[in-house]
């Protein structure tokens, strides 16, 4: 097994981590390394949570007249443009 990783590595590759996008390697560093970090884990748990939510959130019904006024806005720009 690889020795973890310090904390601006574990920092660094977070988001990476939590979208499973690292190799087993990388990945396995990252992991002990919260393990073993209190300081990381807060960090970590945050951004956990907080994908959950917006995740949760984008399966939530968007409301018509918001969709109705954004296309107007992009109808708008595009002649601005």
């Amino acid at each position: 097994m690889s020795q973890p990783c310090d904390c601006d590595e574990a920092l660094a590759n977070l988001y990476l981590y939590l979208d499973s996008e690292l190799d087993q390697v990388s990945a396995e560093r990252i992991r002990a390394h919260l393990e073993m970090c209190g300081g990381c884990l807060g960090p970590f748990d945050f951004e956990r949570r907080l994908k959950m939510v917006v995740r949760q959130r984008l399966d939530e019904e968007v409301p018509r007249e918001f969709v109705v006024r954004v296309r107007e806005a992009i109808r708008v720009e595009r002649h601005i443009l």
